[in-house]
């Protein structure tokens, strides 16, 4: 069975927005609340504020 390329690092969710762009991470945080995984969007919220230096601002 072929084995997945190994990754040196994390995916990130500006890895993320680079390939499928900003508006499907904001629909993917839109899907997990609505299914009840608040948790996950405060989390993804919270690595695209980090990323974007806005950790001070609210959501």
């Amino acid at each position: 069975m072929d084995q997945p390329p190994h990754r040196t690092r994390r995916l990130g969710v500006a890895d993320i927005a680079a390939v499928y762009g900003a508006e499907a991470v904001q629909h993917r945080i839109a899907q997990l609340r609505a299914c009840g995984q608040h948790y996950a969007a405060l989390a993804i919220e919270r690595e695209i504020r980090s990323a974007t230096g806005k950790e001070g601002m609210s959501a």
